[in-house]
C-alpha cells in the first residue's frame, strides 16, 4: 500500500456512516448534521489500542473542511509542504501535503485522543469536483482535503496516500443503505440490529455475485437498482414439462443474454467437496 509492504500489519478499512432515524426510536441520538442518527466511540476504542495489550492501532479518518481550517491552511508557509504520493508511492504531480495540527484547537479532542493530528493535502481543483467546492476553493482553484490520524513517526505523504484507498469502501456503504440499510423497520434496537446483519448478508451476496457471474464492466460495477432492472427483477415463468422444470425469460429483453450469461457462469462453479 503506498509504495509499501505491510508486512506485519492488519489493515482494517472501515467506514461509519449516519443511520438517519425516527428520534423515537430506540438510541437515536441528534447527530451534528441537524437529525436524528446512531454513531459510537469508534476512535476512542482504536486510541485506546483496541483495549488489547501487547499492539498499536492507529487510524485516519476524514476531517471537515471548515473556514477555520482554510485559515490554518493559509497561515502556513511555503516550506511546511511536502509533496504528495499515489496508492504506488510514486510522487503526483503539482499536490502537496502539510500538517495544521498546531493551527488549530484541538483541545477538546485532545482530551478524548492523545496525539490527535490532522493532515491538509492541497491539489488542483477537478472539473468534477467543482460544484461542490467551497468559494475560497474556487477562487485559489485549488481542492483541500483533510484527515485526523494518530500516528506519532513517518512521512506526511504516506497516510494521505493510505487514506485515499479507503474510497472503495465508501462506495460499498452507499450500495448497503440501497439495499436497505437506511430503513429500519422498527423502534427496538435489537429488531434493527437484526436488520442491520441481514443487509450486511445481503451486500456479501451481491459481491459474490458480481465477481463470480459478471465479466469486467458496467454491470460489475453498477449500482443495485440498476442490477435489480437489468437482471434480478426480470418476468419470467416456470414450468414443468418433458419431467423437467423451464424457466420462460422475454426474448425481447435487452439485457437478457447478460442474464443467461450470469446464470451459465454461477452454474460452472465447481460444487464445495
Amino acid at each position: 500500500m503506498a509504495g509499501r509492504e505491510l508486512t506485519g500489519i492488519t489493515v482494517l478499512d472501515l467506514d461509519a456512516s449516519v443511520v438517519f432515524a425516527a428520534s423515537d426510536k430506540e438510541n437515536a441520538q441528534p447527530t451534528y448534521k441537524g437529525g436524528v442518527g446512531f454513531s459510537h466511540d469508534l476512535l476512542e476504542y482504536i486510541a485506546a489500542d483496541g483495549r488489547v495489550q501487547g499492539r498499536d492501532w492507529e487510524f485516519s479518518v476524514g476531517w471537515s473542511c471548515t473556514d477555520t481550517e482554510m485559515d490554518a491552511i493559509a497561515r502556513l508557509s511555503t516550506g511546511a509542504w511536502t509533496p504528495g504520493i499515489d496508492q504506488n508511492g510514486d510522487l503526483i504531480d503539482d499536490t502537496f501535503v502539510a500538517e495544521v495540527t498546531g493551527l488549530l484547537d484541538l483541545g477538546g479532542w485532545h482530551d478524548r485522543i492523545p496525539g490527535l493530528r490532522v493532515i491538509a493535502r492541497d491539489e488542483p481543483l477537478h472539473p468534477r469536483y467543482h460544484k461542490r467546492a467551497t468559494e475560497r476553493e474556487r477562487q485559489l482553484g485549488r481542492r483541500y482535503q483533510l484527515i485526523a490520524i494518530n500516528a506519532k513517526v513517518g512521512q506526511l505523504a504516506w497516510p494521505g496516500a493510505r487514506h485515499r484507498s479507503h474510497v472503495h469502501v465508501e462506495n460499498d456503504v452507499k450500495q448497503a443503505k440501497a439495499l436497505g440499510r437506511n430503513r429500519w423497520p422498527s423502534r427496538q434496537w435489537s429488531i434493527n440490529v437484526a436488520w442491520t446483519q441481514v443487509v450486511a448478508l445481503a451486500a456479501n451476496l451481491l459481491a459474490c455475485f458480481r465477481h463470480l457471474a459478471l465479466p469486467a464492466g458496467e454491470l460489475r460495477d453498477a449500482a443495485p437498482k440498476l442490477l435489480r432492472y437489468r437482471l434480478l427483477h426480470l418476468p419470467a415463468r416456470l414450468t414443468r414439462g418433458q419431467r423437467k422444470r423451464w424457466l420462460h425469460l422475454r426474448a425481447d429483453w435487452p439485457w437478457i443474454d447478460d442474464l443467461i450469461n450470469a446464470w451459465r457462469a454461477v452454474k460452472a462453479i465447481p460444487a464445495p467437496t
